[in-house]
């Protein structure tokens, strides 16, 4: 069952060096606690337990925005905002993470040459470039869901 995920992960650590400064693939906590990422980044700078169905837990520094959203079954959404200072450094870093799902056989759906859906065993991905002008940052916009575990 969580197996089938394993092969999906494997493939997304680089995207921690990429994406964002921790060498750690975000969406292996896909499936796990929301105590596993309190574990790993320590105290967010939001955590909402007001639904007892469900768990928000916010974090945000000046390279990403990130929340992980937990049901009775641990997380099952992970959504970052990875800010890069140009588009140049954005786009490189969705061709490398779009080249190594590529090369791991995963389902790749190009929307637009900015917007791209990915499907694999047990994950949905979606992943878009984004110009704020607000901050001045290129952001590449990336969303993991739980689909149904194989």
């Amino acid at each position: 069952m969580r197996k089938s995920i394993v092969f999906v992960l494997i493939f997304l650590i680089p995207l921690g060096k990429n994406f964002y400064s921790q060498d750690l693939s975000l969406c292996q906590f896909i499936g796990k606690s929301s105590n596993e990422v309190i574990k790993k980044f320590g105290k967010p700078k939001f955590h909402d337990k007001s639904n007892p169905a469900m768990e928000c837990i916010f974090y945000q520094d000046n390279k990403a925005r990130m929340a992980f959203i937990a049901d009775k079954e641990g997380i099952f959404q992970i959504q970052v905002d990875f800010m890069y200072n140009n588009k140049s450094q954005a786009e490189s870093a969705l061709r490398e993470f779009l080249n190594e799902c590529a090369s791991k056989r995963m389902e790749v759906d190009t929307l637009s040459a900015v917007d791209y859906k990915i499907l694999g065993k047990g994950i949905r991905m979606e992943l878009s470039v984004f110009d704020n002008t607000y901050t001045k940052k290129y952001e590449v916009k990336f969303k993991a869901e739980r689909t149904a575990w194989d």
